[in-house]
């Protein structure tokens, strides 16, 4: 089955999905600290939480569907830039920019 030339093997499964957002949460929850340790920034506390698990979930959900943006990081006074796209052939991006 082809979708908009696009065979159906060329986009992201949802299984595919919950793997990449697995190794987000991974990496969140062991996020390199300032002093060589390490901190878990996916805690319920933090703001950018619940806007992480919403767009996620959307992503997983919907098939064919992409999200691109950033969410702030209040208490950090900086922001995450993600791109969660629908094709195979682009990367899956969650990266923690620097503060501005």
């Amino acid at each position: 089955m082809y979708l908009y030339n696009m065979k159906i093997d060329d986009y992201y499964t949802k299984t595919d999905k919950v793997n990449k957002i697995i190794e987000i949460v991974k990496k969140l929850k062991t996020f390199p600290a300032a002093n060589g340790g390490t901190i878990d920034l996916y805690r319920e506390h933090y703001i950018f939480y619940d806007t992480f698990k919403e767009i996620t979930n959307k992503w997983i959900n919907e098939h064919y569907s992409s999200f691109k943006g950033t969410i702030p990081f209040e208490e950090l006074g900086t922001h995450f830039e993600y791109i969660f796209p629908s094709k195979k052939h682009e990367q899956v991006l969650f990266v923690l920019r620097k503060k501005n």
